[in-house]
């Protein structure tokens, strides 16, 4: 798989599909040696594009991430920040290993840990802890900057206020992110992101047969701001397991990454076989 699709106005190239990264590592997804070679599957597909988050697995994805491709400037690292662990979340921290041994053998705990993180995650988008959390996540990628940080899903409001992406242009400015990006979950959020010249990157949910951000692609590429595509099999929340089907997994990645505007889609697993279904057709 060739790494020559433009990443927006930004210079960059990436791969058509690049790796969802917020199960690796996680009480529910994959072990350490688990997310070792899914990681190690994506890049020998030649995927370029890896996409965490400062609060996937508690910053676990963040570190598997960084460990996997050090040394490895070819690889562009996007990762998030805005959302935090609330106390209660980070005071299990030290015996999230024996939880997940827990969890791995009770249908009851699985089903109590998705409950709890179906109510999500609080957001702080105040400077200090914005800086804080990029500091943080470069100590965990063992790099000296993030290629694509982006605010994860801020509202319109926030976006329009200006003042979370005034301190990703003066980290920018410093060196410590290459492109400033932003993930949304609306249209609305979307199109106040666009309104932002310093915008360079923006991720979408692209659900199969929706038409819902059309005209967002279409003002990105009229911009050169790059889209990087998320859910493009539905989300968790519509997969099913005739979709999960390797040949129509294959299939609906081409279609979402040849969608105009779309400068990569995103593929989720913890299961190297999946990915490489997933990669199967470019």
């Amino acid at each position: 798989m060739k790494s020559d699709r433009k990443f927006g106005r930004s210079g960059l190239t990436v791969s058509p599909v690049g790796l969802g990264c917020s199960r690796l590592g996680s009480v529910l997804g994959a072990s350490a040696t688990e997310a070792e070679t899914v990681l190690r599957t994506a890049l020998e597909a030649g995927i370029t594009f890896l996409d965490t988050s400062n609060v996937y697995a508690q910053g676990e994805s963040e570190r598997l991430v960084g460990g996997a491709v050090k040394g490895r400037t070819n690889i562009l690292v996007c990762t998030k920040v805005g959302k935090y662990l609330p106390l209660s979340k980070r005071l299990l921290l030290p015996f999230k290993s024996l939880i997940k041994s827990a969890v791995g053998g009770s249908k009851s705990l699985r089903e109590g840990v998705r409950q709890s993180r179906s109510k999500g995650l609080p957001s702080s988008w105040e400077p200090s802890h914005l800086r804080q959390s990029v500091e943080a996540s470069l100590r965990r990628l063992e790099r000296e900057a993030v290629d694509v940080l982006m605010l994860h899903s801020p509202g319109a409001e926030t976006i329009r206020k200006g003042e979370a992406l005034d301190t990703l242009a003066d980290l920018k400015r410093a060196g410590k992110i290459r492109v400033i990006g932003v993930s949304v979950d609306d249209v609305e959020a979307a199109r106040a992101a666009l309104a932002d010249a310093r915008v360079e990157a923006l991720q979408i949910p692209l659900h199969p047969g929706l038409s819902d951000y059309d005209e967002i692609l279409a003002s990105a590429a009229a911009q050169g701001v790059a889209i990087v595509a998320r859910e493009v099999l539905g989300g968790p929340n519509a997969i099913n397991k005739a979709m999960l089907d390797g040949a129509r997994v294959s299939a609906r990645m081409v279609e979402a990454a040849a969608t105009p505007g779309v400068s990569l889609a995103l593929v989720g697993t913890t299961k190297p076989r999946h990915l490489q279904e997933a990669v199967s057709g470019f």
